[in-house]
């Protein structure tokens, strides 16, 4: 494939379908033209279940190659993982998820990057508030005590920093936000510019 696009995909659907972005992310997947030109593929967005075995957290169809939580590595980028997991106290869980049509027999597995975003340090959090405030006249102090808003922005910055260290943040990466909560990581990629 002459194209190297790569496509990050900031969704609350990453390891299974509830709704309208889970059908979106299972056509896209399972679309050759799609897949004829992306060249990678990686789901982002938080890790909503810390409890319990991994395929019960993460469904049977993710390969988990990083898990901080399980501690389980299988994977060159850990020793990168372990220092952003230190800098912001996230956990992170790296892997693929297949997805099938079943119809057409098409069938691929992007990469998968959850994060843990329950008990992260403040102050990189704060600086990353800082900067979308600076650079976009967004006031995190409006809304920060909303779970749904709080939880995408501390998401922003480790999801970076995890793209760098597996080599996806370079100027063919394409950050889609799916729906509100792809927002901050979507500003946070255009900080890097």
């Amino acid at each position: 494939m002459d194209n190297e696009t790569t496509a990050v995909h900031v969704t609350h659907e990453v390891v299974g379908k509830v709704g309208g972005i889970g059908a979106v992310l299972q056509g896209l997947f399972t679309c050759k033209f799609y897949l004829n030109t992306v060249s990678r593929s990686i789901l982002v967005g938080p890790l909503f279940e810390t409890e319990g075995s991994l395929s019960d957290r993460l469904g049977e169809d993710v390969e988990v190659l990083y898990c901080s939580l399980g501690g389980f590595s299988d994977t060159v980028y850990a020793g990168d993982f372990r220092r952003i997991e230190d800098y912001y106290n996230a956990g992170i869980v790296y892997g693929r998820r297949t997805f099938v049509d079943e119809q057409t027999g098409v069938k691929s597995s992007p990469e998968v990057l959850l994060i843990d975003v329950t008990r992260m340090k403040k102050g990189p959090i704060d600086e990353f508030k800082w900067h979308l405030f600076e650079k976009f006249g967004i006031r995190s102090d409006l809304y920060e005590h909303i779970w749904d808003y709080e939880q995408y922005v501390r998401l922003a910055p480790v999801a970076i920093a995890a793209l760098k260290a597996i080599g996806a943040a370079k100027d063919s990466t394409v950050v889609i936000a799916h729906e509100f909560m792809g927002m901050p990581t979507t500003l946070a990629a255009m900080l890097e510019d």
